[in-house]
């Protein structure tokens, strides 16, 4: 019959009691006190169509938001919910409940029960305000977190965030343990270890970068990702914090680089153990460029000297850089250096060396014979090799002659090859032997002494034929102070 118009819900006014505002808004969280402020408002304006939802729109809030307050009210016994569908509250006169012995929390046993629980907690240490106490509270309720859950998770946060944390904080974990379905004590242990571990380890990177801040959130989730995900140790962790000394200011993004670079690479060692094979395996790689007399990046050729290393020895792939080297070439050459060692049967640096001391013996002669057919240029593996078959029947000065005759020949090597067949077949064994077989030939062997002759050649004894391996190496290894 009757209403109120506008202008009356605009400019009239809304009683709120002295006693809530002494006895229950100190306690109270803002968005609580907008909502029974509100409740207040349209309850005097009898207006029974208002609801959670539109509370939220004019509040700016949440409707889960809202709900919440509603209950904290309802505990606090200010308002009782009569009706779920849709949901109603009734308003009760502070100063009659308070008389009636019905205000505050009196008829929530299991609130109370909590609340002391966690007054008990904190003790002296810290005031705990009643909103702080509704919101653990919450998380029973909506939830569904056992109550000694929650005093387990506040715990928590007290030993590791210290006693003045914020519960905003504490409501995060709680929505974790709701999110891995976390109901008995034994399971929640097990989970605050675990956040425990992770806060530790990272303080520990922390303090190996010089700082003494406590870890963000952001941090504390790179290592609970290091721990969890990547299924790195504590301690491996810790060795990887000894390549960030290549950064001016490490930080964990620096860090997450480098230990995400290490599980892709990863075998089944620890991260020090991984760290120091890859050490090795860059000095290996440098040792061989500078016997190479190469000046490149190693991290370039890094995988490919470990390819070779797999069917190599490190000993023999310096004797090949050795030689490599002596021919100005290149890395890419190792390869086939080494092949045909392998196909030769020499299998081990020992061998490897011998081979190559007898290559050094045969130099000299190789290039008087070169020289005597005219052939510019060092000689080949292919030279040598039929060089050193020829000496094992001829000697030298009739290698040289048949040389002199391949003068005008294209192809110099096989033309040797077939003048010594030749003499062999006839048993012709000497110089003079072969120029009486042919005064022609004889006449094509050079009037002058070419410069190779000048020099004396190298005589080896059968002890430095059997020159050990470790020297050669380490001769390939001076290489690189020329």
């Amino acid at each position: 019959m009757f209403q109120r118009d506008d202008q009356c819900r605009i400019f009239g006014v809304t009683t709120i009691e002295n006693l809530f505002l002494t006895e229950y808004l100190p306690g109270a969280e803002g968005d609580f006190v907008k909502v029974y402020l509100s409740c207040l408002f349209h309850s005097q304006l009898q207006d029974d169509g208002f609801g959670v939802k539109e509370m939220a729109v004019e509040l700016s809030m949440d409707e889960g938001r809202v709900e919440a307050a509603l209950r904290y009210w309802e505990r606090r016994r200010l308002l009782t919910r009569f009706s779920d569908n849709p949901p109603r509250y009734r308003l009760h006169h502070l100063g009659q409940r308070m008389l009636t012995g019905q205000d505050g929390v009196g008829g929530d046993r299991a609130y109370i029960a909590f609340s002391e629980a966690v007054y008990a907690l904190f003790s002296e240490r810290r005031k705990i305000r009643p909103n702080e106490i509704a919101s653990a509270y919450e998380w029973v309720q909506d939830l569904g977190i056992p109550q000694s859950i929650v005093l387990m998770l506040l715990s928590h946060c007290i030993a590791t965030r210290g006693i003045g944390f914020t519960f905003k904080h504490a409501e995060k974990i709680a929505v974790s343990l709701k999110e891995e379905g976390i109901t008995t004590e034994e399971e929640a242990e097990a989970f605050f270890n675990r956040t425990k571990q992770v806060r530790d380890g990272a303080t520990a990177v922390m303090r190996r970068f010089g700082l003494r801040r406590s870890p963000t959130e952001d941090e504390l989730n790179l290592y609970q990702n290091w721990i969890e995900t990547l299924g790195f140790s504590p301690a491996d962790i810790l060795d990887a914090c000894a390549e960030t000394v290549k950064a001016s200011n490490p930080t964990f993004a620096y860090l997450n680089g480098i230990l995400e670079g290490l599980h892709q690479r990863r075998g089944k060692t620890s991260v020090k153990t991984q760290l120091q094979n890859e050490s090795n395996l860059l000095d290996a790689t440098k040792e061989v460029l500078s016997s190479l007399g190469l000046r490149i990046n190693p991290v370039a050729v890094q995988q490919a000297y470990q390819s070779l290393n797999t069917k190599f020895s490190h000993g023999m792939i310096l004797l090949a850089a050795k030689t490599v080297r002596q021919k100005n070439g290149k890395f890419e050459d190792l390869h086939a250096i080494l092949s045909s060692w392998q196909q030769m049967g020499l299998t081990d640096e020992t061998l490897a060396a011998k081979h190559l001391a007898k290559r050094e013996a045969l130099l000299p002669t190789a290039k008087r014979i070169l020289d005597a057919c005219g052939q510019e240029g060092s000689p080949s593996e292919r030279d040598l090799a039929a060089m050193e078959t020829w000496l094992q029947h001829h000697s030298a000065d009739l290698i040289e002659l048949a040389a002199a005759q391949a003068r005008n020949a294209k192809q110099k090597i096989p033309y040797i090859d077939k003048v010594l067949t030749a003499w062999k077949q006839k048993g012709i064994t000497t110089v003079d032997k072969a120029q009486a077989e042919n005064p022609a030939g004889s006449a094509a062997r050079p009037s002058r002494e070419v410069g190779a002759h000048r020099y004396g050649q190298r005589e080896y004894t059968e002890e430095q034929l059997e020159v050990g391996t470790d020297d050669l190496i380490q001769e390939a290894r001076n290489n690189r102070a020329t």
